[in-house]
Order: structure tokens, then sequence, then C-alpha cells
């Protein structure tokens, strides 16, 4: 623990403090107003009117600690994991995408029109023109290269006269290497005033085996990451994120003039830490990549640093909104948002202020029974002045706490609502990749030529050789089809599927893949049961295979995406995790379509196609997306949705394809009771004062609540009110006797209200012990009256107390005479007690015997 300007702070805060402004306002109300209370204190004391209220000091001055210290944990708290999870995500959808590349460089080495250039280099208008239909498919990539085993250009996309040959180390790599392909990022010939490039290479071959020449895959590395960054920014953010290399330098940065390419970041990944980088601390949270599919990348890091300066400006005093008050009281009553210690903070400020609110009321009524007493007045005015002062701490503590659970909860929802969005940008770079593959792989020359001949010799034998092979790289496909104008299967690359060649396929996209327009044009069928897929749902891709050397369409080709375990692995990667790394216990995500039927689900209990009821704005958010507090099957769960907005050309501007879905993301805070409600307010106690007329004759009346019924007695007949503690139950006794208890070191028999005029007990476990209002009865002897909160002290003109003893009989004679009230005041009724009656009552129950016994 440390000091931090007089309150007592958790050390990993202390330096903090000063930067988290909302939390620096709390602390300036509150111990403004501790300084008044201990001034009225000391004037308290001094006139012998308010001993009682001294004790509330040190739990006021604890529970200040307390409360501070975890809203500044939580508000750190938030920022964290919002670090943790962008840095995280940084990494993790890099790496994905280069996951692709991977397989792209692994096939297009294969291809048979750079293979013959390599061995006999001719047509290079021709080469030029297929790396430009690649590229207008993969815009991933900024140049393809074709160079000889020396690094002698053959080829390239984008040719520079200054750039014949090269010595780069990727080029003798890739003619050695027994990997599937060579990863370089280093700075290369083929780019003189760039800096470092990602370039994927492996080795062109001849069929017997050769080293022919070396094909390359130049990345927009650059771009990716600017994408990667713009996707994960928040408004109005001041931090940076960043992409490490091995060596822990940066090598791709959000604001470079903030963080510059090529500085060097030394610090440990998977925890927040303080850095200092030219000048400025700065928060950091670096994150190792999950990998993907055993692939883990070049050994780069995500990294996300913010000033600590403004760490904390990002509108963290925005109020939650939740319109239905159970589901914020189930979480605050157990669950994973709020621990123990949270949980008993909004408990202990309310006994707090029962606390004060009983000792302002207590000393109100000592005020009322000392006859003539010589500084009444000033004890008055004094109280008054204390009960105004509780009322400030209770509205700043008020606040206060509903900050901290605001921090809480916003945090969960903001989680959810990210990882929703992780999960559909995941699921829109994965499809843009397969709209890709269909097209490009239907201007293969070896299947356009031999769709084109029905009649060629091992025709069928030669399809599946080529398609089987892409299906070996691309592991995401269950299954690839050729089908010829007709719609009549052709060829499978999945044996296990053999059985469908010959068949006549019947789907309504065989004509629309047929009457495609070009070869950048693609179909794809809607996410329905087929039988190509085991009658299960998915997508398949579909495009125009043509004829070589002109546009006549002599078939398709249709890649079946292997939905069920590709769509389940994206959204597993999309769930909330535990500092273990394991999912969250009971958290899960959803695809869905714009009909809101499940197109995927990462919880079993979920079908696709099965139709959800959810809030409207979580069904079909708007672009930003959104997150909701909701109450499903028994448990209140954070939801954020985000809708599917495409990548790069996939799904953009001049896409004809457009398909809406929505990616959900729940996460569990705590089981839903829909009769929960926070604790009441210990409520306004004080003492009204009125100005009458000096001839008016007034009644001083202490009032109390039975919940919704105000109640109330002569200050005369009030001795003090006392917390409920340590009562004990009679047996056989009446209804309207609750039990006794311990007062002042005598048993205090207790009368129980609720019983005796008929209404509900209070119900238990809210938090919020009821009180006791001790009495002395007519016979002198004290007895309690079991009340569920107090009231105020006001002073009544006896011209307006009306007698009820006429009208009520039997129990309800503890009813003695009602308060008028003016007419449209809209106050409640106030209704004054009989004394004599209860006294009575318990005379005749034989408690009176059984207490003195």
């Amino acid at each position: 623990m440390a000091k931090y300007k007089g309150i007592e702070v958790k050390g990993n805060v202390r330096q903090l403090l000063p930067h988290m402004p909302l939390i620096e306002e709390y602390r300036e109300m509150l111990q403004s107003l501790q300084a008044v209370w201990d001034n009225l204190n000391l004037l308290g004391q001094l006139s012998g009117t308010t001993a009682e209220i001294g004790q509330t000091r040190e739990a006021f001055a604890s529970l200040t600690g307390d409360l501070l210290n975890n809203l500044a944990e939580q508000t750190l708290a938030k920022r964290e994991q919002e670090m943790k999870a962008r840095s995280q995500v940084v990494i993790d959808i890099l790496v994905r995408n280069l996951f692709e590349r991977t397989a792209d460089i692994g096939f297009l080495s294969t291809d048979d029109a750079i293979r013959q250039f390599a061995a006999e280099p001719g047509d290079l208008w021709a080469l030029q023109q297929r790396f430009q239909e690649y590229v207008r498919k993969y815009s991933v990539y900024e140049d393809l290269v074709l160079t000889d085993r020396n690094g002698r250009i053959l080829a390239r996309l984008q040719p520079d006269d200054r750039v014949t040959a090269i010595r780069d180390n990727w080029v003798r790599e890739a003619v050695n290497t027994t990997d599937a392909y060579v990863e370089s990022y280093a700075h290369s010939e083929l780019f003189p005033e760039q800096g470092r490039s990602l370039i994927y290479a492996y080795r062109i071959k001849s069929e017997r085996g050769e080293t022919l020449g070396v094909l390359a895959l130049c990345f927009r590395f650059a771009d990716e990451m600017q994408r990667i960054f713009h996707g994960l920014a928040l408004p109005d953010d001041p931090g940076v994120m960043v992409l490490l290399d091995g060596a822990s330098q940066v090598i791709s940065s959000s604001d470079p003039w903030q963080i510059p390419i090529g500085a060097e970041l030394q610090l440990a990944s998977g925890s927040l830490q303080r850095l200092r980088f030219a000048g400025r601390s700065y928060l950091a949270f670096a994150s190792d990549t999950k990998g993907y599919q055993g692939y883990q990348g070049p050994g780069w890091r995500g990294l996300v640093m913010m000033p600590v300066a403004q760490a904390f400006d990002l509108h963290d005093d925005d109020t939650l909104d939740i319109s239905e008050p159970a589901l914020l009281a189930s979480v605050m009553a157990g669950g994973r948002a709020f621990s123990e210690e949270l949980r008993a903070i909004p408990l202990k400020a309310e006994a707090i202020q029962r606390d004060l609110s009983r000792a302002v009321w207590n000393g109100t009524v000592r005020q009322g029974t000392v006859s003539a007493a010589v500084n009444s007045a000033f004890s008055k005015i004094l109280l008054r002045e204390i009960s105004r002062v509780g009322m400030s701490m209770r509205e700043v503590f008020s606040r206060s706490i509903g900050n901290l659970q605001s921090t809480v909860l916003s945090s969960q929802l903001a989680d959810s609502q990210f990882f929703a969005a992780l999960a559909i940008d995941i699921m829109d770079r994965n499809l843009y990749e397969r709209a890709n593959d269909c097209r490009w792989w239907a201007l293969d020359s070896t299947i356009r030529a031999l769709l084109a001949d029905c009649a060629a010799k091992g025709r069928r034998e030669s399809l599946e050789r080529v398609i089987g092979y892409i299906n070996s790289l691309y592991t995401v496909y269950d299954n690839i089809l050729l089908f010829d104008t007709e719609g009549r299967v052709q060829a499978v690359s999945n044996p296990d599927h053999g059985e469908l060649v010959g068949e006549m396929l019947d789907a309504p996209w065989v004509d629309e893949c047929l009457g495609l327009r070009d070869s950048q044009a693609y179909a794809v069928s809607r996410f329905d049961n087929s039988p190509l897929y085991g009658n299960r749902p998915t997508y398949i891709y579909l495009s125009a295979v043509r004829a070589p050397g002109n546009q006549q369409v002599v078939g398709g080709i249709a890649i079946v995406f292997d939905s069920a375990p590709q769509f389940s692995a994206m959204l597993n990667d999309a769930l909330p995790r535990e500092a273990s790394g394991e999912p969250v216990a009971g958290s899960f995500a959803l695809f869905i379509d714009g009909e809101a039927r499940v197109i995927a689900a990462s919880d079993t209990s979920y079908r696709p196609g099965q139709q959800l009821a959810l809030l409207p704005e979580l069904l079909r958010p708007d672009t930003n997306g959104c997150a909701r507090l909701i109450a499903l099957d028994g448990q209140v769960m954070a939801v954020g949705a985000a809708p599917s907005s495409g990548y790069r050309e996939f799904k953009g501007q001049d896409d004809a394809y457009r398909n809406e879905v929505t990616a959900l993301v729940f996460i569990p805070l705590g089981a839903y009771d829909a009769n929960s409600r926070l604790s009441a307010s210990a409520g306004e106690v004080a003492m009204r004062h009125t100005a009458f007329a000096t001839d008016v004759t007034v009644r001083e009346i202490a009032t109390f609540h039975l919940g919704a019924h105000w109640l109330g007695l002569p200050v005369s007949s009030v001795i003090e009110a006392v917390e409920l503690n340590g009562a004990t139950t009679l047996a056989n006794a009446p209804k309207q006797v609750y039990g006794a208890m311990i007062h002042r070191n005598e048993t205090l028999p207790i009368y129980n209200l609720h019983a005796a005029l008929g209404l509900p007990e209070p119900v238990e476990n809210t938090g919020i012990r009821q009180q006791v209002v001790v009495v002395r009865g007519d016979d002198g002897k004290a007895f309690g009256i079991l009340v569920d909160r107090l009231g105020e002290i006001m002073e009544v003109p006896e011209s307006d107390i009306d007698d009820l003893s006429n009208i009520y009989v039997g129990i309800a004679s503890v009813l003695a005479s009602v308060v008028k009230t003016q007419p449209g005041s809209g106050q409640p009724m106030l209704v004054l007690l009989s004394v004599a009656s209860m006294s009575e009552q318990l005379r005749g129950s034989g408690i009176a015997a059984a207490v003195d016994a």
C-alpha cells in the first residue's frame, strides 16, 4: 500500500491515479465532504448532540479508500484488457493472412504457364497478363517475379529496367530448401528505394524435377498492416499499435510520428508494463501469436502502447444504460463480472449511510424529548446540516459506485463487441480467399484444355490430378468439382465423392455460374443444405471455365467449403479467454444470416438453420456493431454484435456479391433472477422544519417505513433506533410478536408490525438489515418495533391529526391517527401508531413474563 493525497492506495495504481481524471474528481469531492464532516462532528461533540456520528468516521474513510482503489483498479483492468485483445489480434490476423500466402506460393509454383516460361522464355506479354489476372484476384500482392535459379529476372508484374538481376538470399534458399516455401522479410534489390519487403518464394521445377527458376510473391505488407490498424482503432485513440520483429524492432506502426519504424522496444509478452520511450511514459502490452493450423508466422509480435497521460481519457465517465434493473442486480449478486470485494462496496456504503441516518434520527429524537434544552435550537440546526452533508455523501458514493459498476460491465460489453468484430473479420478475410481461389483455378490451363476437349484421353484422371493437388494444399475445402455446360460432373478432387462423376447438378447456381460475364466474376450458393456436403449447410463458390484462347464457357468449377470445422474454428478463435488461455466458461459465438438464422455456432446447442429471437439491434446491427446486456437461458449475458463489411474487393463497391452475415459473441456474467433488485438507498433522514405561527400547537413525529407504508410515533414515546442484531424468536408466540433481542444489557421484546398489519415480510438477503425503533411503553417498559427503514423527524400541527380509533378495531387498533395532507401534494399518507395498543398486545401475549423470566 502507498499514500496518495492522504488516502491509502495500492502500489500498482499509485503512479497512475494522477492520470485518471474521473477518480481524481471523486477523491476531491469525498475528501472535501470528509473535511466538512470532521468540523460538524467536532461541533456535535462540543455540544453533546451527536456522539454517535463520530463512530462512522473511520468506516467512511476506509470505504473512501476501498472505493477509489477499486475504481482505479477496474479502470486500469479495462484498459489492459483492451490493449491485450488488440495486441493479440494485430499479430493473429496477420498470421492468418500469411498462412494463406504459404499455400499460394506452393500452388502457383506449379502453374503450367509459369513453368513453361521458366523452361523456355517466350511470350513475355502473355505471362505478364497472367500475373495481372492473378493480382486482380489476390490483391494482397504488389508484385510477382520470376527469376532463373541465379536471380536473373525473367518476368515481372511491375517491370523495372534498372533491376535485371538480384542477389537476394531468398533466391538461393528457394532453390535449396527442403521446406514447402521460403518466407523472407528483408531489404530486396527488387525494391531498391524501399525498406524491408515480405516475400514468399519457391522454386519452379520441370516435370523431371530439375530446378528451372524461382517464383516470388511480394506481399503488400505496409498496406495490409494499415488495414489491420484501421480496423482496430478506437475513436479518439491516443494509443499506437505496433508490430515487432524477432529482434524487438518496430517494423510497422499505426503512428510512425509517435513510434517510428526501426525503433527498438525491449519488453516481455503477456503482461501490462510501463515503458519509457522518447521522453514519454507509456503503458504497453505485447502478445505472441497463437498460430494458425500449425503455422506460427515469421516470429513477430503485436504490441499496443498507450501514453500514460492520456490512457484513461477514453470516455470512462460514460454511463451504462441498462433498461431492466434485474439484469444489473443479478450480475451484482454473483458471477464472473464482480468479485466479492466489488460486490461488498455498495453494501458497505449502504451500511454507513444507514448508521449515519440512524444517528441523525436518534439525535433529533433526543432533542425532542429534552424539554427546555439550552442548546436545542443550535443542535437542531447542526443535525439538519449533518443530514445535508450526509445526502451529499450519498450522492457522491452513489455516482462513484455507479461508475465502478459501469466500468466493469462496459468492459464486458466492449469485450463482447470486440470479439464479435474479430469473428466477422476472420470470416470476411477467409471467404475473400475462397472467392479468389475459384476464379484463379478456373484459369488453370490444364483444366481449361481438358474441359474444352471432351474426347481427350485420360481426361477425368488428368483433371482429378490437378484439382486433387490443389485440394491437398487448400485443406479448407471438402471437395472441388468440375462440370460441363450441361451441369454434368466431370471430376472431383475428393475420392470419397467419386460417385458424383457423371451426375447432373440441378442447383440454381449451375446456370448462374455458366452465365458469369468474365474471369473476375464469381457466384456463391446460399448457405443451405447441400447433397455435395452430406446434406449439411455450406457455401459453394463457383467460377466459369473458358476455353483456351477465347471466352467461350466450357464448364464450371465448384469448390465446396468445409464449413462445419472452418466456421467452428473461426468462432472458437474469437471467444474471450481466461488468463490460462481457455475460453471463458459458458461463452459462445454465432454467425447468423440476414433472416436471423444460425449459420454456425461454437456451442452445439445451436443448430444451423435455427431461428434466433433476440433484440432487433443485435440481429441487424449498424455498421459499427453494438453490445447489450440480456437474459438468456437463465443467465445474464453480455452480447456483442458485428455485421459483415467485407475485405478488400470482397463485398466491396465493385463486387456484385452481397450476403448479410452478423457475428454474435455471448459472455455469461451470472445467473439471472427476474425478481432481483439492487438494495434500496438508506433513504433521506432529516428533520423537516416548518415555520408555524406562535399560537399553533405542534407535535414532533418520528417516522419510519414498512414497505410502501409511512408510519410514525410521537417523539416523546421514542427512545432511539438500533439495528436489528442477534434477535431470537419465541416458541408459540403470536404472529405480532417477532421475538426479542438484547438492548442495553436488557431483553427487549420486538413487535412485528408486518404481521400485525397483514403486510408481506421483507425480502431477505438484500444486504440491508432491518431497524428496530425502541419505544417507551405506557407501562414504562421498553419494547421494539421492527421497521424496514427510518424516515424523517417532522413537526405537525395538532389540528392536522385525525383520530382513527372509531374506524379500526382489533389488531388494526395499533393505528391511532392519521396526518392530513394537502390535496394534490403527492405525499403518501402518514399514519400514527398507538403505543398503548402495541404494549397491551405484548403483555397479553405473555411475552413480558417470558422476557422477565
